[in-house]
């Protein structure tokens, strides 16, 4: 079930950081029109690594608040926070 729920929160995450990057490149397109295209393609394939950590962080943040046990141990997350 977390699985499902970080991965539609990838999904509507890469949407908006998509659109943040495409809103980018327009703008860069208006002054530097030359440039409007590869800033677009930057930003879109970075749009997908940059997205997976904000989705995690979400999704860790909002199973949390709803009282779910948060599994963290095989993606590494458990180093992020000490128990004590």
């Amino acid at each position: 079930m977390q699985a499902g729920i970080l991965l539609g929160i990838y999904v509507l995450t890469t949407i908006l950081v998509q659109f943040i990057g495409f809103m980018i490149s327009q703008a860069v397109s208006y002054q530097w029109p030359t440039a409007g295209l590869m800033t677009f393609l930057v930003l879109f394939m970075a749009a997908f690594g940059l997205a997976w950590p904000i989705a995690v962080r979400l999704a860790e943040w909002g199973l949390k608040q709803f009282g779910f046990e948060v599994e963290t141990e095989q993606s590494g997350g458990a180093g992020r926070y000490r128990k004590s």
